[in-house]
């Protein structure tokens, strides 16, 4: 019988960085005391945790204002923990089964979690709607983005902390250092390269911020583009783009048209031009990188 909860997706942003620099059994240890906490507080709030994921866990409650409370409270716990948490909030109707829950409402509750930056929680409208004045003020409406299963596009929204400047959505997340030359021979890579920018990824750096922010592993200083705004992975043998912004992503593959990311993911294939922020017009232009995708 489908019941309709109040459901939270809450993760370690970063956690496979956690584990190349800290070493396994310290990166578990951090990780399950991190864990623990955010038990804690799903139960202060009145919810239950109705299973681990690895580095998170899906919690769901009866009211879309108690859930809201326990990502709340977790984010202000990031400075506590030395990581970085994001999270997914969806109200919907869900089927329990043996120790997990079923249903449209988990999968869109985790699309939001994958898509948010680190320190972000990100919420529906079916969640927003029926949080309590004081905390619906916290929401800010997004975008919509695409939900496997839903027909429709999925309106979402930020939910900032009470004390977060009205640009915070901006500084989220955490830039890498670059690769170093010559590594990587004979891996699949990732040619970037713009006015001011030139870097290559393969598997060894598998993961960079691209942003104006001076924390970016790669920094674009042009105006229309966000601090934070996008950030590019080697997962399961590509490389994937994943907007972050306010403007969207721009791709554009050879002679066909630009692609338009918001709070979305593609994979980069080929070569052509991303503009971070605008269409890309021009190689030269102050928001626009080239890409190649080849084997370094």
């Amino acid at each position: 019988m489908e019941k309709p909860l109040a459901l939270l997706f809450v993760d370690i942003a970063d956690s496979t960085l956690l584990y190349e620099l800290a070493g396994d059994r310290k990166a578990a240890a951090l990780t399950q005391r991190v864990l623990e906490d955010l038990r804690r507080i799903v139960g202060e709030n009145g919810g239950t945790v109705v299973k681990s994921l690895g580095d998170g866990l899906l919690a769901c409650f009866p009211m879309s204002d108690s859930a809201t409370r326990a990502a709340l409270a977790m984010m202000e716990r990031q400075g506590e923990f030395g990581l970085r948490l994001r999270a997914g909030l969806h109200f919907g109707p869900v089927i329990a089964g043996p120790g997990d829950l079923y249903g449209d409402a988990c999968n869109v509750a985790a699309r939001l979690e994958s898509i948010a930056r680190p320190g972000e929680i990100l919420a529906t409208d079916d969640l927003v709607d029926r949080l309590s004045p004081p905390l619906r003020e916290r929401a800010r409406l997004l975008n919509s983005v695409a939900v496997k299963g839903k027909a429709a596009p999925v309106r979402v929204h930020q939910i900032r902390d009470g004390d977060a400047a009205p640009e915070a959505e901006d500084n989220a997340t955490v830039g890498l250092p670059l690769s170093e030359p010559g590594k990587g021979r004979g891996l699949p890579s990732l040619r970037l390269s713009g006015r001011r920018a030139d870097t290559t990824l393969t598997p060894l750096l598998p993961r960079i911020t691209v942003g104006r922010d001076e924390g970016c592993g790669l920094r674009i200083p042009s105006r229309r583009t966000s601090r934070q705004h996008a950030v590019i992975d080697f997962s399961r043998g590509g490389f994937l783009l994943t907007d972050h912004s306010t403007n969207g992503t721009f791709i554009r593959t050879g002679d066909s048209p630009s692609l338009l990311l918001r709070r979305d993911s593609t994979k980069l294939t080929g070569s052509g031009l991303i503009g971070f922020g605008g269409e890309p017009l021009r190689p030269d232009e102050d928001h626009v990188l080239t890409f190649q995708v080849g084997s370094a």
